[in-house]
């Protein structure tokens, strides 16, 4: 649900995460990993992301992350780390993560109200 002015994060969480998993599935879904193509799939899922975000409450800034990887079995450990007050100051984060047979990814949002 679009607004104008909205100053908590965690209440828009669940549309965040809504948005990221639309995005990611409108790109990746029916593919199969190919490297020469990951490149342009993190630029077209961070892009469009963004382009959502944007929409659903303009008075943040978002910073989108992704990461894409085949999944050939390997192991793999990644993550973020932030340093703000959750109940003072007005930012919020979630990862988002989704597969198919071959690709892994995953994206961590954060947005800061402006």
């Amino acid at each position: 649900m679009p607004t104008d002015t909205c100053y908590d994060f965690p209440l828009l969480k669940d549309e965040v995460n809504v948005i990221v998993q639309d995005a990611v599935r409108s790109v990746l879904e029916g593919n199969v990993y190919d490297n020469s193509k990951a490149n342009d799939w993190v630029n077209m899922v961070t892009n469009a992301c963004i382009e959502d975000l944007k929409r659903l409450c303009p008075n943040f800034k978002y910073i989108v992350t992704c990461f894409i990887r085949q999944r050939k079995g390997a192991g793999i450990e990644i993550g973020s780390g932030t340093y703000w007050d959750e109940k003072s100051d007005v930012i919020g984060s979630c990862t988002v993560q989704w597969e198919n047979a071959t690709i892994a990814t995953v994206l961590y949002v954060y947005g800061l109200a402006i």
